[in-house]
């Protein structure tokens, strides 16, 4: 009699949750079937058992990854500049320059214009060069005043003054002497009587010298002298037109006198003024 042969037997049957542990497996849910739908893409990570899709871990993935030989290496950071992508801090630095430059630019702009406008208000400044001539037998006396050629019509343009130091200056003391010489300064007045060819000498009868190339600016330098002082200290002066023989000789041609000793003549293109009236001062 045949018996038939015993049944293997096999291991205890494990648990599908054990399985899912062991093999770090998740259940998902499939969404419904619809047939008028593609099926799902085949995925190699996963595997279909029946209606139930199973996906292996990110760790599972990892470590066959490591088994296999690959290894996942993570991007270095990007560089950064100042907590800023390079990008972004060079174009963040090319506007900081190009807005300084303009603020810079727009200020000196300003200083130009202000400059170009104030100087063309102002006058047309031309200062003649005083200069004498020798006429027949080296002696002058009338000097000429000339411009600069390189400086004639130039608004702005300033030209050092050249000065005489000798030859004789245009005195014509006789038809001076004729009238009354009259300074005003202001509400005051100063009248002096000339005498040609004179001079007062005594002890310390200059209150000071000076170099003018006019007899006007010599009685006209007393009277300011005057009224500075709001007295009349100032009682007259000696002027001499002759700038070869009265320069070397006392360094000035025109003398302030503090009082009027005697006449002494003076052989000379020279001559004094005397105070003749002078205005009265309230202290």
């Amino acid at each position: 009699m045949d018996s038939e042969a015993p049944e293997a037997l096999s291991g205890p049957t494990k648990s599908l949750s054990y399985i899912f542990r062991r093999n770090h497996l998740r259940i998902q849910t499939p969404p419904p079937f619809s047939p008028r739908k593609s099926p799902l893409p085949y995925s190699p990570r996963r595997s279909s058992m029946g209606m139930y899709t199973f996906s292996t871990s990110k760790r599972t993935e990892k470590v066959q990854e490591l088994v296999g030989g690959k290894v996942e290496l993570e991007a270095p950071p990007e560089p950064t500049i100042w907590g800023l992508r390079p990008p972004t801090f060079f174009l963040s630095l090319a506007l900081t320059v190009l807005v300084v430059t303009i603020i810079i630019g727009g200020s000196w702009g300003g200083i130009a214009v202000a400059n170009a406008r104030r100087e063309a208000a102002c006058q047309t400044i031309l200062i003649p060069t005083v200069t004498v001539t020798p006429g027949p037998g080296g002696v002058s006396r009338t000097p000429t005043a000339t411009i600069a050629p390189d400086l004639a019509g130039t608004p702005t343009a300033l030209a050092a003054i050249s000065v005489p130091t000798t030859g004789l200056l245009d005195f014509d003391c006789g038809r001076i002497a004729m009238n009354r010489q009259v300074i005003t300064l202001g509400k005051f007045s100063w009248g002096f009587d000339v005498n040609c060819m004179m001079d007062f000498i005594g002890p310390g009868v200059d209150l000071t010298g000076m170099t003018t190339y006019t007899f006007d600016d010599c009685i006209r330098a007393c009277a300011i002298f005057n009224k500075q002082a709001r007295n009349n200290t100032c009682v007259g002066v000696h002027f001499n037109a002759n700038l070869t023989t009265i320069l070397p000789k006392v360094h000035g041609n025109c003398w302030l006198k503090g009082y009027l000793p005697v006449m002494s003549p003076e052989m000379d293109l020279a001559a004094v003024a005397t105070l003749a009236f002078q205005p009265k001062f309230s202290n």
